[in-house]
């Protein structure tokens, strides 16, 4: 996901992400209503005097947020790119981590390289021997789409 924002005259914000499989209120809610229903069968089980199941119908649900959370904390890291007149500002934001990398704009260049059969396609910004990678974590065509965008500015 790609969104730009044109800050003034001659700054650019672009923001990437990759696409969220759900916004983290969904994700609580489908968290919260599969440990109901785990519970109403757990409840189910001890009617029948069936205790030994009800442990590892526990163990699963917390297995199953944890695997929810995990995948809610990678969806939230993004790049954010600040192109200016003279300079180009690439941040990877990871959380309260953030890795920043400042490029001058006329010695700097951002390539492209394709796609093949064992890789997907690659763009990459260089500039005195440095080489940064960006958009790794969008499919595809947000990949062509960021570049056309990045070429124009």
């Amino acid at each position: 996901m790609i969104e730009h924002k044109q800050l003034n005259d001659t700054k650019h914000e672009i923001i990437v992400r990759p696409n969220p499989s759900m916004p983290w209120y969904l994700i609580k809610r489908i968290y919260l209503a599969f440990a109901l229903f785990i519970l109403v069968i757990a409840i189910v089980l001890s009617m029948f005097n069936l205790y030994l199941a009800i442990p590892f119908y526990g163990v699963e649900v917390l297995f199953l947020g944890y695997a929810l959370y995990i995948t809610a904390l990678k969806s939230g890291h993004y790049e954010k790119l600040l192109i200016d007149e003279h300079e180009i500002i690439i941040s990877f934001v990871k959380g309260k981590k953030i890795s920043r990398f400042d490029f001058i704009k006329e010695w700097s260049s951002f390539k492209f390289k394709n796609a093949t059969k064992l890789q997907p396609s690659e763009i990459s910004i260089a500039s005195s021997g440095n080489k940064i990678l960006i958009g790794q974590k969008i499919n595809e065509e947000d990949r062509k789409a960021l570049f056309k965008l990045l070429k124009t500015l």
